[in-house]
């Protein structure tokens, strides 16, 4: 049983290692550093559409991230400065569970959490498949769904709220105490 169990094992990592290379990491690299200037010029435009915005600049600091497969990449955090605030918008990656891509919102009363998700999705869903004996699932053709940012409520029970200028309007004053 032992050889055969080994078998099983090495067959595994090396699907997994042809698997690996199906995926082009440096296109979702991309896709998640497009994903940030998109929203970051949102919320630039729902804070300069406010009356007085005068009082509010907006700032870019390079950050460095390292994740696995895609390696050191530069990111930008962006900073928000509300009259005498500052609300700091840090992403923390895209090789995430159940996301896409996460930005941490913080500010001196806390911390939000961005998610890029599916449109659809309203929460985090964990999809389990049970292979039966060593014969390989037959591949399903997956749609690739619309990502969108949402704003994810802390655990234990996690939900996705739509984000838009009011949900966003919200966080800021969460963050800041206002």
């Amino acid at each position: 049983m032992g050889k055969k169990d080994l078998q099983v094992f090495i067959n595994a990592k090396k699907q997994n290692a042809v698997d690996e290379e199906k995926i082009d990491w440096e296109k979702h690299k991309d896709e998640w550093l497009q994903s940030l200037n998109e929203i970051y010029g949102q919320i630039e435009s729902w804070l300069n559409d406010l009356e007085d915005s005068d009082v509010i600049s907006f700032e870019y600091k390079n950050k460095e991230i390292n994740e696995e497969h895609i390696g050191i990449y530069n990111a930008n955090n962006m900073i928000i400065k509300i009259a005498s605030e500052q609300i700091l918008l840090e992403p923390i990656g895209t090789l995430l569970i159940g996301a896409k891509g996460r930005i941490d919102m913080k500010g001196k009363n806390g911390i939000i959490k961005f998610v890029l998700v599916p449109k659809q999705s309203g929460g985090p869903s964990i999809k389990v498949d049970i292979a039966v004996g060593d014969k390989p699932k037959p591949e399903e053709k997956k749609e690739e769904p619309e990502w969108v940012w949402k704003i994810s409520t802390p655990p234990p029970a996690i939900k996705y709220i739509e984000l838009d200028s009011d949900s966003f309007s919200d966080a800021v004053l969460e963050v800041i105490g206002g």
